[in-house]
């Protein structure tokens, strides 16, 4: 995996292949053809989602965390959505890509338990803003005038 995350742009794309999912249950669409493409494209997002999610996580210094966490908290409802659609169209699936519907029903769940975590956790964050790192304490900035002035 790349050093960087491009979360902004990740999460979009995650979001856009939701709504072309949605969209294609929308339609008459041949199973045949399209069936297993599509578990396997929701399967990839629910990954890729969780994915991100771990990786903030484990960074709660991240510049804009409260806002990739905000997205990801919307893509989790969305997508969570699109699988209890999925659930409901069983005929549209073949046997072997219905019998994966158990595990889709547990990833929906750990979803939306997310989605419950990361409420609280943007709520807590609210009520209680950590101290910004990025700034100087008045100690720091004593110290750093001192050493000006000797320079001077």
């Amino acid at each position: 995996m790349s050093e960087k995350v491009h979360y902004e742009d990740n999460l979009f794309y995650l979001l856009t292949d939701i709504a072309r999912l949605k969209n294609g249950l929308k339609l008459s669409i041949d199973k045949d053809f399209f069936a297993h493409k599509f578990l396997e494209d929701l399967f990839f997002i629910d990954n890729t989602l969780s994915r991100h999610y771990e990786l903030l996580q484990n960074n709660p210094y991240l510049i804009r965390r409260k806002d990739y966490l905000f997205s990801i908290q919307k893509l989790k409802k969305r997508l969570t959505e699109l699988q209890e659609e999925v659930l409901d169209k069983t005929t549209f699936f073949a046997q072997e890509d219905s019998d994966r519907f158990p595990d889709l029903k547990r990833r929906m769940a750990k979803h939306l338990q997310d989605v419950q975590n990361i409420k609280k956790e943007i709520r807590s964050n609210m009520d209680n803003p950590r101290e910004d790192n990025s700034s100087l304490s008045s100690n720091e900035y004593s110290l750093l005038m001192e050493s000006s002035e000797d320079e001077a």
